[in-house]
């Protein structure tokens, strides 16, 4: 048996280990996930996905529903603490440009067409994410 380091230290994600059941990637900072850039939520309806933030700073944004009056959450992670976004959660992660995060997920999250999707945030959501990321970060 050989044991394997894998390390990944580009921009984006990178799917470093995966089998039949889970995957786990390792993401580093890249425009999408910049403070400025940030433009939609993601959500999975059938599966859990699980962040680890190994350093910088990471601040998930989310909402248990997604219409133009809702107003989005923020939590900033902490070093080598596990968090959770539960299935039927929308969310995305806006990143330190010296961040680097790994995740785990059921391996076919994003093959199964009727699990995951994105949509757009409004403009006035935009302002406040951006603001509450901001204090965060």
């Amino acid at each position: 048996m050989k044991l394997k380091n894998i390390t990944y230290e580009g921009a984006g994600i990178e799917n470093v280990y995966s089998n039949e059941s889970w995957l786990i990637a390792l993401k580093n900072w890249r425009e999408a996930n910049d403070v400025e850039n940030i433009s939609r939520l993601e959500i999975h309806f059938k599966t859990d996905e699980q962040f680890i933030l190994l350093k910088g700073s990471v601040v998930i944004i989310y909402a248990e529903e997604l219409d133009e009056q809702t107003i989005i959450q923020a939590v900033k992670l902490e070093p080598g603490a596990v968090f959770n976004v539960p299935q039927n959660t929308w969310f995305n992660n806006i990143l330190s440009k010296d961040a680097k995060l790994a995740y785990i997920e059921s391996s076919d999250t994003k093959a199964a067409p009727d699990n995951s999707i994105y949509r757009e945030l409004t403009a006035k959501q935009i302002v406040e994410i951006k603001e509450k990321v901001r204090a965060l970060l």
